[in-house]
């Protein structure tokens, strides 16, 4: 299980602690591993000296901040626990199970604003507390079919262009004039403008 806790512009340096991730990786009980990957601004904070590596020294958690690509970590894990991160979104590319936990929702979109409500459109299922974050995975349910029924939404609006041929489509429209394919082709009028658009 990969945990990736987003920065949080509300609090000086940046980190709050919202999971007890001892806590969390004893409740997960046996047979799981717990791996933690933090922001790239907090990787040389307080978060990491004073907690997560003490952690990691204990082996309670695999910590990942260092490593040097977030990609591995991503394909790595079967399930990802994030508040907020943007690595959300490639990680549903993988289509395994995402966790959203929105323990502290109002306060982040007041301090940082965001451009989708994640929690109304979630990837998965939402967890407002420790409690309900524990439950869904005691309980199994962060693998269920609702967890697949939001991800399945969640990646048809966002993850469209992600079949590995973007940058195909894109040499081939800008650079050798061949007609836009692929999902949500646009064809430009000679003015570029979209065609059947007017001025």
């Amino acid at each position: 299980m990969l945990y990736t806790p987003t920065r949080r512009d509300y609090r000086r340096g940046g980190h709050v602690d919202r999971l007890d991730l001892a806590r969390f990786a004893a409740d997960l009980g046996a047979g799981h591993t717990l791996v933690v990957r933090l922001h790239p601004s907090l990787a040389d904070g307080p978060a990491r000296g004073l907690g997560l590596a003490e952690l990691a020294r204990r082996g309670i958690v695999v910590d990942a901040t260092g490593e040097p690509r977030v990609e591995d970590a991503l394909l790595a894990a079967d399930v990802l626990v994030t508040d907020y991160s943007a690595g959300m979104f490639d990680y549903a590319n993988v289509d395994r199970p995402i966790v959203v936990f929105a323990d502290d929702w109002p306060a982040y979109t007041a301090s940082r604003g965001t451009y989708v409500d994640i929690t109304a459109e979630p990837p998965g299922h939402v967890a407002r507390s420790y409690r309900e974050l524990a439950r869904l995975f005691t309980s199994g349910s962060w693998r269920d079919e609702e967890s697949a029924r939001l991800r399945a939404g969640f990646r048809a609006r966002f993850c469209e262009y992600d079949d590995g041929r973007a940058a195909e489509r894109v040499v081939r429209t800008l650079l050798l004039g061949a007609p836009m394919t692929g999902p949500g082709a646009v064809r430009c009028g000679s003015r570029g403008r979209p065609s059947g658009t007017t001025r």
